[in-house]
């Protein structure tokens, strides 16, 4: 494992945003839920085997997956990487982040399909179906 100081993550720190396709990056694993109060925050990409409830932080210089639902906070691309997206079963935060971009999603409206990945597209976050995703 690299020996790397740790720098802050998040939208007060991006100096500017650029676009990286991400081919490989480091990934960070958890194994479990993240409860309110609990936050991960890393360099490169995050995945969480479980859900991310209400009041939690995942903040990730690269990608976010979460394997179950997505109800608490979200940063993709902390580090102003426009390319970044996050992916969850089901998308039911109330504000996600990709780069400096965020959007306030309204986690009451109806939908017949659940929304499941964010990227930018047009300089907006985007909510898409998993089989409309075209990053890769």
């Amino acid at each position: 494992m690299k020996n790397v100081e740790k720098q802050e993550l998040g939208l007060h720190v991006i100096a500017k945003a650029f676009n990286r396709k991400i081919e490989k990056s480091d990934t960070k694993f958890y194994a479990g839920s993240l409860r309110s109060g609990q936050k991960i925050e890393f360099e490169g990409s995050v995945v969480v085997i479980g859900d991310a409830n209400s009041g939690s932080e995942v903040v990730a210089g690269e990608h976010i997956i979460i394997l179950g639902a997505l109800r608490g906070l979200a940063h993709a691309g902390a580090s102003g990487n426009k390319r970044a997206v996050i992916v969850a079963r089901k998308i039911e935060s109330p504000q996600i982040r990709i780069s400096n971009f965020v959007k306030e999603l309204d986690i009451y409206e109806d939908e017949a399909e659940p929304k499941e990945y964010a990227c930018i597209e047009n300089d907006e976050i985007v909510l898409k179906q998993i089989k409309e995703l075209t990053w890769m």
